[in-house]
């Protein structure tokens, strides 16, 4: 008797969480998917529907949330009158809803005895400190991967290391952040570059390591990409030599040292920003 092939079990439906915000959202969502990240197993869809700025623009991001919507919203919206707009739609259709900017302000008011502006204009840059992040992302690209070292000394932030341990994307955040960075690959065939030397002992140079396992790995998948054989690049034997050669040019200039293995760029950021003292928003 033939047996009936198994069936494999359905997937429940993924939740939603709907984020309604009266600018780009990105608070809203940064609070969120950290929140997300503690329930990797669970199907939870964020929705969002950013620049909600009027009952009208309310009432069409309502009208994109179906009727059997299985979710929760949250919002982040600073006017008093959008928020209660919010709260009874929400009440009406049974949608629990939760704002994410109220109860801190509200926290706010009550202990520090202040009172808020509810100006809207105030979450976005001045122009000085847009001006900064353009000139921070100018200097970073010109900079990528040891390019500009003629203008080195002019960065705020020096990271240095081996091929594929995530200098530039790590650049590019502190750039978005106001950050004027360069990245120098350290080559163990070429040696440390003339410009890298005259800064030993600089706390501004950051060397970053992996282990090498992880960076094989790392260096393997982006082989693949282009669909050729490993080799020499990601031979583990290799990889151990190259670490522990930049691991010891560290040493020799006194540089700081990051092991960004399983570290998220924005961990790594942040670790370089308390480092260096620099507050940056």
């Amino acid at each position: 008797m033939r047996k009936s092939p198994k069936t494999a079990p359905m997937k429940p439906p993924a939740k939603k969480i709907y984020l309604i915000s009266d600018s780009t959202g990105e608070l809203g969502e940064r609070f969120t998917n950290a929140l997300l990240s503690q329930f990797p197993k669970s199907p939870i869809v964020l929705k969002k529907h950013p620049f909600v700025q009027t009952r009208e623009e309310a009432a069409k991001a309502f009208a994109k949330i179906p009727l059997a919507h299985r979710g929760i919203l949250f919002h982040t919206v600073l006017s008093p009158e959008l928020k209660k707009t919010i709260e009874t739609f929400c009440r009406k259709r049974g949608i629990p809803a939760f704002d994410l900017t109220g109860p801190p302000t509200d926290f706010m008011v009550r202990h520090l005895n202040v009172r808020p502006v509810w100006d809207l204009r105030s979450l976005h840059p001045t122009n000085q400190d847009y001006d900064r992040r353009i000139d921070a992302i100018e200097f970073t690209i010109s900079h990528d991967d040891g390019a500009g070292q003629a203008t080195l000394k002019e960065a705020d932030v020096i990271l240095v290391g081996p091929s594929r341990v995530s200098k530039t994307p790590t650049s590019i955040y502190l750039a978005i952040k106001g950050c004027r960075t360069a990245n120098v690959p350290l080559i163990k065939e070429i040696g440390v570059p003339a410009a890298l030397q005259k800064l030993a002992g600089d706390p501004r140079v950051v060397g970053f390591t992996l282990q090498p396992l992880k960076l094989q790995e790392v260096r393997e998948k982006r082989i693949a990409q282009f669909g050729a054989a490993p080799g020499f690049y990601a031979d583990l034997r290799k990889i151990s030599r190259e670490i522990l050669w930049v691991e010891e040019i560290y040493k020799q200039f006194n540089w700081r040292v990051i092991d960004v293995t399983d570290r998220a760029i924005e961990e790594t950021a942040a670790m370089i920003l308390k480092g260096l003292s620099l507050k940056r928003s």
